[in-house]
């Protein structure tokens, strides 16, 4: 990596951790000195009685390399006990580093405070309108945002976190959205150790979880299953109009195009959706996209329709509106008419809304970035004004006007409302005092 000075970085991914772990290539004085300025920012809350150890170990065995009147041997065994110490010290082989003490206080009200959001790049215009939403709160409630994005890239956002903790830049809290669920593990940890962290987007794994202090926004089980709900209306409406399924025994014929292999929005959704709809469709097949996007989509569609078209599809299932827009475009270029003789149901409201709005996709589901970039910076001024989290999911209703903000400990889990978008509510539906336009990206 290149940390712009001019100078190698000593400090690489350790592959295979899975945590974001550190490996010292370097021991170099320049390096070193980098190396300890690094670690400085987190120091106070790992481990403080080592620290002093490792400075004087760091520029001790800066002095070793260059000097000849020790022996190879006697170096080696030196700079091996200074790299165990560092590999402590930034959170590597199951150090504890203990998150940090809120006591609360008493108030909602930022004072000035300021919230660092640590963000997937803000050019992704869902992640640049949560951000717009979190700015506006955090006026509202008086605090600062200083928001630090990386280009979807997990080794760049846990070089920015080690720089932040390093600066000394003061921080009340930190809203976290990992590039990486897995391997950001370790930049949650370290981010614990100076103020709580409230984890956007993705599941809290399991290992994360003393780090993460609350977890709002989205619910893609609560997506899928929302979507799953609308399919199985879709084939009770066409029922009662007369229709006759393609499947066999009379089941409607299901294609499914979905986000990428292994990604994780796609994984639970999938899961929810099976698991609400259970056996009423024959499912022909489930292909993913190469991309999230109408492109990958209408790719995805193109390469399946020719096999799957002379058997009869009766509904396709998109991951994402963003997505379903592609999915319509080769249905269509195939000879099908979405909308008619084939049903499209939707996840989220992402990408061109006037397919949904012409009737040619049956329903998407809301998933407002507002409404989270709200939620996020709510939770994390409640914890701060209580120094309390409530275990347990609190699951918002869709209300039309927004509710009143809480001052009490926020619930572990806070997810937003999810409800279903039609062609017929589209125009009218009002959520937290705001069209779906607005409420949109």
């Amino acid at each position: 990596m290149d940390i712009g000075d001019g100078q190698p970085d000593m400090v690489d991914r350790q592959r295979g951790s899975g945590h974001g772990c550190l490996t010292f290539q370097s021991w170099r004085m320049d390096t070193i000195e980098l190396v300890f300025a690094d670690i400085s920012g987190i120091s106070a809350s790992i481990a403080p009685r080592m620290y002093p150890m490792l400075a004087f170990g760091l520029r001790l065995a800066a002095l070793v390399q260059k000097g000849s009147m020790m022996t190879r041997w006697y170096r080696a065994v030196l700079l091996a006990a200074v790299t165990a110490t560092a590999f402590l010290l930034s959170g590597c082989g199951g150090a504890v580093v203990v998150p940090a003490k809120v006591t609360g206080t008493g108030t909602v009200e930022g004072r000035g405070a300021t919230i660092v959001a640590f963000t997937i790049s803000t050019a992704n215009s869902y992640v640049n309108t949560e951000i717009k939403a979190m700015q506006a709160e955090t006026a509202r409630l008086g605090y600062r945002l200083e928001v630090i994005d990386n280009n979807f890239d997990q080794t760049q956002q846990n070089q920015q976190v080690r720089q932040f903790l390093a600066s000394g830049k003061p921080a009340a809290a930190f809203v976290y959205w990992p590039a990486n669920n897995d391997t950001g593990v370790n930049s949650a940890r370290l981010l614990a150790a100076r103020a709580p962290v409230i984890q956007l987007n993705g599941r809290v794994l399991p290992q994360a979880q003393p780090y993460i202090t609350a977890r709002p926004g989205q619910d893609n089980e609560a997506i899928g299953a929302e979507m799953g709900t609308m399919a199985l209306q879709a084939v009770a409406e066409a029922r009662a109009r007369g229709v006759a399924f393609h499947g066999p025994g009379g089941k409607p014929n299901l294609l499914e195009i979905t986000y990428p292999t292994g990604y994780e929005t796609g994984v639970v959704r999938h899961q929810a959706f099976f698991g609400r709809v259970g056996d009423t469709f024959n499912v022909l097949a489930t292909e993913n996209v190469k991309s999230p996007d109408a492109q990958g989509g209408f790719t995805a569609a193109s390469q399946v329709l020719s096999k799957y078209k002379a058997a009869g599809i009766d509904i396709v299932v998109a991951g994402s509106n963003n997505i379903g827009t592609g999915v319509v475009k080769a249905l269509q270029q195939g000879g099908l008419h979405p909308g008619k003789d084939v049903t499209v149901v939707v996840g989220d409201f992402s990408g061109d809304q006037q397919p949904l709005k012409k009737g040619l996709i049956y329903s998407a589901v809301l998933q407002s970035p507002v409404i989270e970039g709200i939620l996020a910076v709510q939770t994390a001024a409640r914890y701060l004004a209580t120094g309390k989290v409530v275990d347990g999911v609190d699951r918002l209703p869709t209300a039309a006007g927004q509710p009143p903000m809480a001052g009490d400990a926020p619930a572990r889990f806070t997810y937003m409302p999810n409800p279903a978008i039609t062609p017929q509510n589209v125009d009218t539906l009002r959520v937290w005092g705001r069209s779906i336009q607005e409420l949109q990206f």
